[in-house]
């Protein structure tokens, strides 16, 4: 994988750049990897990439899943 070099994350992303953001967004999310995965690698917020992927592109946003802890007395 290709060093991306993100810009600043403490403004906002507008234009190209967010164009930019939702491509790899999408093409990483299409490709499997969590909201969460993408948003660490982008330096971003979990709740900025689920904008992007809601509003920015078409791809399907899976369901959140069911809690991952065991069931008590398991």
């Amino acid at each position: 994988m290709e060093n991306i070099l993100y810009p600043n994350n403490s403004r906002y992303v507008l234009g190209a750049e967010r164009e930019r953001y939702a491509k790899i967004a999408a093409e990483r999310y299409a490709a499997g990897a969590s909201i969460q995965a993408i948003a660490d690698e982008l330096g971003r917020s979990r709740s900025f990439v689920n904008g992007l992927l809601h509003r920015d592109t078409d791809v399907e946003v899976r369901p959140r899943s069911v809690s991952r802890r065991p069931a008590s007395g398991a």
